[in-house]
């Protein structure tokens, strides 16, 4: 993503938010390939899926309204982390938003009830002091540097490649905005986790399959067995289908409205474009796999190690440094992911 925003000018970028858009569009033709291929071959059919579909998001409407929350969290998230890069540098963004792993482990506590043991809390504190360790610029590796570097305002590059600042105006704004972002990835994560989780009740079904007439949906035994395992699936279409609209309404109209009418929904796309669409769509459904059959806690640990990851793939495509800084944050990212599993 990175490569693709940096390496043109400006006016030649692609839309950021038509980019999120089609990422969700994706998602959404994934899901609904799954779902049609779910059922045996001689029970496939569009009129099963189009019936699967108006069960879930029309007879099901309560449970669907459910996914609205998370996906306004979402949206109110995205737009935090805009003001807080316009007024925090870089560096200062990436390593005060390494917080959202423990805004996430305090939600999984509060609402799934997770126990958290205190080995697991060292582990999670050393994890966030080692990413923090692995984005500091290397203009601040001693500790007096570090000292600093948070105490300081100005301006700062972490690599080779010269970045425009964004601004700088309220380091205040930018880090109540960050803060901010942080506790409700948190919370959007840990919701949908326990959405996504929850078990099915027997008691609710007759409710569950009464359309918003109030007429009875019946549903056949052998259409149940079918999708019983396919509750993943459905869920990120109705995610999806909330942050298309909210996405198209409060970002896309009001942010890039203008630009859109003058030269097209896909102005400056290209085969990297798409690229980046597609790694972004299959992200976000691996993701939702990670949240289904481990947690948010885990998913924390496998983002802060492709941090590692991305830097040291940042040495070939940008000529980055790596210092004895990065070195010991990667040390703690890999020790942590040794003790929380312990």
């Amino acid at each position: 993503m990175r490569y693709t925003r940096a390496s043109v000018p400006e006016d030649e970028r692609y839309l950021a938010s038509t980019a999120v858009i089609m990422s969700e569009v994706i998602k959404t033709l994934v899901c609904l390939g799954v779902l049609y291929g779910v059922p045996p071959p001689h029970r496939r059919s569009a009129s099963r899926l189009s019936t699967l579909l108006h069960h879930e998001l029309i007879v099901k409407w309560r449970e669907s309204s459910k996914l609205a929350f998370p996906a306004v969290l979402y949206l109110i998230q995205n737009n935090l982390q805009y003001v807080a890069a316009t007024n925090l540098d870089a560096a200062t963004f990436q390593v005060t938003y390494q917080l959202k792993i423990l805004t996430t482990a305090f939600f999984s506590v509060m609402i799934l009830h997770k126990p958290l043991t205190r080995l697991k809390w060292a582990a999670l504190a050393l994890l966030t002091v080692g990413i923090a360790l692995v984005v500091v610029p290397k203009d601040a590796v001693s500790l007096t540097g570090i000292a600093n570097y948070f105490s300081s305002s100005s301006q700062v590059v972490s690599s080779s490649v010269t970045e425009e600042s964004l601004g700088n105006q309220s380091n205040a704004q930018g880090f109540f905005a960050v803060l901010m972002a942080c506790v409700l990835s948190g919370l959007a994560g840990v919701y949908f986790e326990k959405i996504l989780k929850a078990p099915s009740k027997p008691a609710q079904q007759e409710a569950a399959n009464t359309d918003v007439e109030g007429k009875v949906i019946v549903v056949d035994d052998v259409f149940q067995e079918d999708y019983a395992q396919s509750q993943l699936w459905v869920r990120n279409i109705q995610m999806s289908f909330f942050s298309v609209l909210l996405g198209l309404v409060f970002v896309v109209l009001l942010q890039d409205g203008t630009t859109i009418a003058e030269k097209g929904f896909f102005v400056n796309y290209n085969t990297l474009t798409w690229c980046v669409i597609g790694i972004q769509a299959f992200g976000g459904l691996i993701v939702a796999l990670v949240v289904k059959y481990a947690d948010n806690i885990l998913k924390g640990f496998a983002t802060s190690i492709s941090i590692i990851l991305s830097s040291l793939l940042s040495v070939w495509l940008f000529n980055f440094s790596i210092t004895g800084t990065f070195l010991l944050g990667a040390t703690f990212v890999i020790y942590a992911t040794y003790l929380y599993g312990l």
